[in-house]
């Protein structure tokens, strides 16, 4: 959950004015990726899968920022992990880096009896349930609230219930802003299609949902989920930027700060947006970079921050994979090779051509939306689906041999690549994997009990015993 300094007065009066707020990053902070990584927790309770209360949850991250991670918590039952910012070039050493520290934050929930889920949503979690152990912070409960009263039912499952895996990326300048947005566009489907971990079961319900949830759930946010219209609407960086702003200004904003730093919620019949904010005299710096938080597109203009946690500049952000064991792996390595600037890149951008996508969003809308739209509602197909003028299992193969090639001379990571590259040629994603593994959700229930057995040789929680 993105927080925002509530103290920048200086006002936005304009869209731009904003526009200016989007120059490049200094050099040093250009080329570089990191990884978020979003951990659903569990323990075998009386009746079933169990999430962590909020006390374990806070328990837990502090006893990983005491030893020196960045550890966040999500709404419910889920820790955050964040990388270090690399050069996309040492993307292989970060690959071990992220296993080593996903492993440490495995042995602390561990070490409270908790395992780290395998799904992107643990099915048998209810939204009530989610509730009751949240974690109380004021944006979480604002956002609950407006979401209650304005946006369609079931949408507080997004924060409830999913998890992800988010790729960040920093350009040199807004060319490459633009060139990373397009190919992170394309790139969605295929992870949508790849990285899918769903068990086809959630909140509970006992009916199979043949669709990528996390994508479904999104769609309640309306304009501000999927597929961002300024980037559709967009056929070079200028019109990325001045469509972007635009879409910052109009977004629905959950809540805004105040000239004190209260909170002003929406309410159903005055939904806050920052173009509002400036008749009211509320349009600072502050309330800016709150309302580009509640812009949730597959694809992500974000703030790019330093060590101290000022603003640098922007980045993008690569949101579409699901959370899962080898998720965060595999998002990276792929996201990594194909969306900066490179000579993979550009073989990439050539592989679009030959699936029908000239590269201009504006022109390929129609067939953007259709790939998405079929990834999604996969019907059970999961990547034997329509991509372009050809097949998304077809562009996987195509594009195995992309990563293949630029990792080729990246030994110590053979392994990861080899797992990306079968996954990409087969289609046998998790989520594929678990539609035939789980007829019904006893079936995913009691294999999750299955996996709860704390680890051999880790510290079980308080009066319980280790098995092995």
């Amino acid at each position: 959950m993105t927080d925002v300094n509530k103290s920048k007065a200086q006002l936005i009066n304009s869209e731009e004015e904003a526009r200016a707020l989007y120059k490049p990053a200094s050099e040093k902070y250009h080329g570089k990726v990191g990884l978020e990584v979003e951990m659903p927790l569990y323990k075998a309770g009386e009746k079933g899968p169990q999430i962590p209360t909020a006390n374990e949850m806070m328990q837990m991250a502090s006893d990983l920022k005491a030893k020196g991670f960045d550890a966040q918590l999500e709404a419910s039952g889920v820790l955050e992990y964040a990388s270090n910012a690399v050069l996309v070039k040492d993307v292989a050493q970060l690959v071990k880096q992220v296993e080593q520290d996903i492993s440490d934050f495995e042995d602390t929930a561990a070490s409270y009896g908790y395992t780290r889920a395998p799904f992107s949503i643990l099915p048998t979690t209810t939204p009530e349930e989610a509730l009751r152990n949240k974690v109380s912070r004021e944006r979480l409960e604002v956002a609950i609230a407006v979401l209650t009263e304005i946006y369609p039912e079931g949408i507080t499952n997004v924060p409830l219930l999913t998890t992800g895996v988010q790729v960040s990326l920093s350009p040199k300048d807004d060319d490459e802003m633009f060139r990373m947005a397009r190919r992170g566009y394309m790139l969605t489907p295929l992870l949508i299609g790849a990285m899918g971990s769903s068990s086809g079961f959630a909140t509970n319900d006992n009916h199979r949902q043949d669709v990528h949830l996390r994508s479904k759930y999104y769609e309640g946010y309306g304009a501000s989920g999927g597929i961002s219209q300024a980037f559709l609407e967009s056929s070079n960086a200028e019109e990325l930027v001045k469509n972007h702003v635009r879409e910052v200004f109009d977004a629905p904003m959950f809540f805004a700060y105040d000239k004190d730093g209260s909170l002003i919620r929406s309410k159903k019949d005055d939904v806050l947006t920052f173009r509002k904010l400036v008749d009211r005299g509320l349009n600072t710096l502050s309330n800016f970079e709150l309302a580009e938080t509640f812009l949730y597109n597959d694809i992500k203009i974000a703030n790019l921050r330093d060590g101290q946690g000022q603003v640098v500049g922007k980045r993008v952000e690569v949101r579409a994979a699901d959370a899962g064991i080898h998720q965060p792996v595999s998002t990276l390595l792929l996201t990594a090779a194909v969306v900066p600037d490179g000579k993979t890149a550009d073989a990439f951008d050539a592989l679009l051509a030959d699936y029908g996508f000239t590269g201009d969003p504006k022109k390929d809308a129609p067939l953007i939306k259709a790939a998405h739209k079929a990834a999604v509602e996969h019907g059970g197909k999961f990547m034997d689906v329509p991509f372009g003028n050809g097949n998304l299992r077809d562009f996987a193969a195509d594009v195995a041999s992309l990563v293949s090639a630029h990792y080729e001379n990246d030994k110590a990571i053979a392994p990861e690549i080899s797992k990306l590259t079968e996954l990409l040629l087969t289609g046998e994603s998790d989520a594929k994997q678990n539609a035939a593994k789980y007829p019904t959700l006893q079936d995913a229930a009691n294999d999750l009990l299955r996996m709860a057995q704390p680890k051999s040789g880790r510290r079980a929680a308080p009066g319980a015993k280790n098995t092995p």
